[in-house]
């Protein structure tokens, strides 16, 4: 997988888990939205990147200034107190991206699976003798494997009638 590939789903589902949250605690105090969106957006972001966790704590901030500050949906900054939730919202975020790619998640070092250029580089395993061979059929394209050192493939096609 590329690398944006391996952040994309932890970004979008933390973003719609920040949302649900925010959305289903507006009513309750503030605090408790908090609470429930900064715990979605470190849990998530401990499968993304050191970035991904910081835009998805700017994004969780949004949602929980937006729904359970302001109450109304609208994205209503008062001052310090928003500046204050947005840094810890996004260190938060920028933290759990660090201790997951330290735990093995993306990026340098984590265990991710090889990139499609990386399969092709490796050798092909040479055939097994004590496998069995498919007889070839009339009409039907065969391969046949190579005689020489570098095993090579060729194909032949066997055309009725000719």
């Amino acid at each position: 997988m590329r690398h944006l590939e391996t952040v994309a789903f932890p970004l979008a589902a933390g973003t719609a888990c920040s949302f649900l949250l925010a959305v289903v605690l507006k009513e309750a105090p503030w605090q408790a939205g908090f609470t429930a969106v900064t715990a979605c957006a470190v849990l998530w972001s401990l499968l993304g990147t050191p970035l991904m966790g910081a835009a998805l704590g700017g994004i969780a901030w949004a949602f929980v200034t937006g729904f359970d500050v302001a109450g109304s949906g609208d994205l209503v900054l008062t001052g310090g107190a928003d500046a204050a939730r947005a840094a810890l919202l996004v260190a938060a975020g920028l933290l759990a991206g660090a201790a997951g790619r330290r735990l093995g998640g993306p990026g340098p070092g984590g265990d991710m699976p090889p990139a499609p250029e990386e399969y092709a580089a490796r050798p092909v395993p040479p055939a097994r003798a004590d496998l069995p061979r498919p007889a070839a059929r009339p009409g039907v394209a065969t391969v046949a494997r190579g005689t020489g050192p570098d095993r090579t493939l060729r194909t032949g096609v066997g055309l009725p009638g000719r």
